[in-house]
């Protein structure tokens, strides 16, 4: 039996994810996070340490990130 945890995503996150993948194949947020991380884990594509920290900074300013 799998087990599950819980991630927390500001409501209005959600609502922008819900907006995007309006007139995509998802059926829900859920199951477009979990395709574009295994994307991201799957590609070969990495990004660097100060990349890493560009897009914290940038998703921190958009109120995504504490």
């Amino acid at each position: 039996m799998s087990e599950y945890t819980t991630i927390s995503l500001r409501k209005e996150f959600v609502a922008d994810v819900e907006s995007y993948i309006e007139d995509e194949p998802f059926g829900s947020v859920k199951e477009f996070v979990k395709h574009v991380v295994v994307r991201e884990m799957e590609s070969d594509d990495e990004i660097g340490e100060e990349e890493a920290r560009q897009i914290a900074r940038k998703l921190r300013e958009l109120g995504y990130m504490e």
